[in-house]
């Protein structure tokens, strides 16, 4: 169910991101903000209209609302990480997958993040599309 708006095709709009949520010890703060620079870098080269990268503040729930550090089973001593990747549309994260296949650049630094995540956590991603209805 996806209507398509003008805007969405315009150069510069976004109307898909790739977010990807994970967990990383306190202490690897530092090493995890340059492996995400880097990661940035890498992505941007390659086509990414946008990469972000935030950590979560508040852990308390709110109303009858979990908060996201209770559903990936944070931990005190952990930081929940989120990234965001923008692209234009469904086409563009073709182009930049198409454009970053070979580029054996990513491949320390996606070691070096594996190695700093919390060790037998996995990473949570997925694929959104805007919802143009209410844009």
């Amino acid at each position: 169910m996806s209507s398509t708006n003008t805007s969405s095709n315009q150069k510069g709009s976004i109307s898909r991101i790739e977010i990807f949520l994970y967990r990383a010890p306190k202490k690897n703060h530092d090493e995890m903000v340059e492996v995400n620079r880097q990661s940035r870098d890498f992505f941007t080269k390659h086509g990414a209209s946008g990469f972000e990268v935030f950590s979560l503040d508040s852990r308390e729930n709110v109303m009858e609302f979990v908060n996201l550090s209770r559903t990936i089973s944070a931990s005190e001593e952990e930081e929940v990480w989120l990234e965001i990747q923008s692209y234009r549309n469904v086409e563009h994260v073709k182009e930049f997958t198409a454009s970053m296949q070979g580029d054996k650049s990513i491949e320390p630094i996606y070691k070096r993040f594996m190695e700093l995540i919390t060790p037998g956590s996995i990473v949570t991603f997925g694929g959104f599309g805007k919802i143009e209805e209410i844009s």
